[in-house]
């Protein structure tokens, strides 16, 4: 989503709440995630893996509109208090420059409040998705460590040696000599 079309959707009759019903399951996507990584019931490296491509997924549609509700944020608060200063018509105190900014920062309060929903779920995810690669990483090292199930570049002559020990020892004679 662009920063024009999020920027509209705030600006039309249904606003907040349709950006909201289109970024919900995205939302609720990555709490899902987040109780079952708390939880540590993703256990195995395909769950994990699904995972982080989902909250890539994720990441990458809530991300654009967090950042236009940014933009936005800064550029209503700016023209607010340029509208607030612009009503002093004699000169501009100190006061008058702080008294101005307090406003601005309060009618822009909701885009705030809803910029930090979005920026905070990216941040969730991006989290997520840190721990979902370091849990893969260690459950490659484990596997590898114990030869199992190796994913590892096999033509390395540490490799090669534990290949051929356990092809030697998995050739058992089971011929049947009386």
């Amino acid at each position: 989503m662009t920063s024009r079309e999020v920027k509209e959707l705030l600006s039309s009759e249904k606003g907040v709440a349709e950006l909201y019903k289109k970024a919900l399951p995205y939302m609720e996507k990555i709490d899902k995630f987040g109780e079952l990584y708390t939880n540590s019931d993703i256990l195995n490296e395909y769950e994990l893996s699904h995972s982080m491509e989902s909250l890539a997924g994720c990441y990458s549609f809530l991300n654009p509109i967090a950042g236009a509700l940014e933009a936005l944020l800064i550029e209503n608060e700016s023209n607010f208090h340029i509208t607030e200063e612009s009503k002093f018509t004699e000169n501009l105190r100190v006061q008058d420059q702080n008294s101005a900014k307090i406003k601005a920062r309060a009618l822009v309060s909701d885009i705030r409040r809803f910029c930090s929903d979005f920026d905070r779920y990216c941040s969730s995810a991006d989290k997520l998705i840190v721990v979902a690669q370091s849990r893969l990483k260690r459950l490659t090292v484990e596997s590898s460590a114990k030869g199992v199930d190796f994913k590892g570049d096999k033509t390395q002559p540490a490799v090669i040696e534990k290949q051929e020990e356990q092809t030697a020892s998995s050739h058992l004679d089971v011929t049947w000599d009386s």
